[in-house]
């Protein structure tokens, strides 16, 4: 008598939905645009508004920081609104928000305007990564969102330049108009996702979050991060030309290496956090802040600049997937959203926060002093993220341990597999 061989195939992992992730990446390509189009039109709002370039300064100000207030309390307003009609929702009022900015006679008209499409900006940032781990299991998601983040990544080469080109060409009036038709269309293509149609009934959202402080020491740590690179990103023009001693020629190749390199980290972001759900973020931060200190050496050769400014692209590029991934993975089950609220306040407060501290540091110490002060910064959000981790990985290893004593005790073999999962029980 003879045993047939048993034949083990492995199950082929999902493939990607790959219409719904582009469809996604196009409309947060789309609202990137329309968040950092006015910084690089700002001399011809002042013009076309009649106010000066200090004033139409308040019109990037503003969106920041209504984003940094209103998202978590719209999250938590919207929490039970299906989410393939608030998404669309979404995108229409930013469409229509802009269509205000186009033909805004005056600049109170076009700062309520932006003030509008930030709000519902940031509702959507909120939602974003969240909803994209609906899409595809979740071995697949940090692969997914690098996909949906490619979007804003190409905002920086692409929708800006381009915008801008319309705008001195044609008028920035038509920049913002082909830009509300562009979020018009992302807003009808949203109607055909698959996305849930209402947040699961069985999780209770009610009472004290038991992740909330890990949470926001998470969020805290990754605003730091921002901070520094804000502080230098705000005021890259002059660390490249009076620190660098680069003209305006060499410069704008600099900012072409430093776009293409932010697309290829944010490509790769996905894998890295699928794979090290732990610790991607820490060596991230890490290396965050060996990059900025290495911006000490712009001076030497232009080899030299092309390097160090293409290791800090690959690194902005690499953070925001793995930011939001991490607090995602950490979050409680049914407040993923409010914690991705949480993440985009962090984030914008430590826009200001970076533009604010590099403009002090510019007027007292001059542009070569930026990279330094940005590199302590990011050590000690690093410092932060390696200390918590070391906890979450004690806490993990205690609890893993206990079950493991509990399976012997009870002669079970296969229930030893049960212990929590590390990427979700660590910071």
């Amino acid at each position: 008598m003879s045993t047939q061989p048993t034949e083990i195939t492995a199950e082929a992992p999902p493939r990607l939905p790959w219409g719904a992730l582009l469809l996604l990446s196009g409309a947060a390509f789309a609202t990137v645009t329309t968040e950092l189009l006015p910084a690089s039109m700002l001399l011809q709002l002042s013009d076309g508004l009649d106010i000066t370039p200090a004033t139409a300064g308040g019109l990037v100000g503003a969106w920041a920081l209504t984003i940094a207030v209103a998202s978590v309390p719209l999250t938590r307003l919207t929490a039970r609104v299906p989410r393939r009609r608030l998404f669309t929702l979404i995108l229409l009022l930013l469409a229509l928000a802009t269509t205000g900015t186009a033909l805004a006679p005056s600049y109170g008209w076009a700062l309520t305007s932006r003030i509008t499409a930030a709000a519902a900006h940031g509702l959507f940032w909120s939602l974003l990564v969240p909803t994209v781990a609906t899409l595809v299991p979740p071995a697949r998601t940090g692969r997914a969102v690098s996909v949906v983040l490619a979007g804003p990544a190409m905002a920086s080469i692409i929708g800006i330049p381009l915008g801008a080109t319309i705008g001195v060409s044609l008028g920035w009036r038509v920049s913002f108009g082909a830009l509300a038709a562009l979020l018009a269309l992302a807003a009808l293509g949203i109607r055909s996702l698959p996305l849930t149609d209402a947040p699961r009934p069985a999780v209770r959202q009610e009472g004290r979050d038991p992740a909330l402080w890990t949470v926001l020491g998470v969020a805290l740590a990754g605003g730091l991060v921002i901070t520094g690179h804000f502080l230098l990103y705000t005021y890259i023009a002059p660390l490249l030309k009076q620190f660098g001693g680069y003209d305006n020629a060499t410069s704008g190749i600099l900012l072409f290496v430093f776009g293409v390199a932010g697309v290829v980290g944010t490509l790769g972001a996905g894998s890295l956090s699928d794979r090290f759900p732990r610790q991607a973020l820490s060596w991230v931060s890490a290396a965050f802040a060996g990059s900025a200190a290495s911006l000490l050496l712009l001076d030497l050769h232009l080899a030299v600049a092309v390097v160090v400014i293409a290791g800090w692209g690959v690194l902005i590029g690499l953070l925001p997937p793995v930011f939001q991934m991490h607090l995602l993975r950490i979050a409680s089950p049914g407040r993923e959203a409010a914690s991705g609220a949480i993440g985009i306040t962090v984030l914008n407060l430590g826009i200001a926060t970076g533009a604010t501290l590099g403009g002090a540091v510019l007027d007292n110490w001059q542009a070569r002093a930026l990279p330094a002060v940005a590199a302590a910064v990011i050590a000690a959000a690093t410092f932060g993220l390696v200390v918590n981790g070391l906890r979450g990985r004690s806490a993990t290893g205690e609890k893993s341990g206990a079950e493991h004593t509990d399976v012997v005790r009870e002669g079970d073999d296969t229930a030893s597999t049960g212990a929590q999962d590390p990427s979700v029980a660590e910071a």
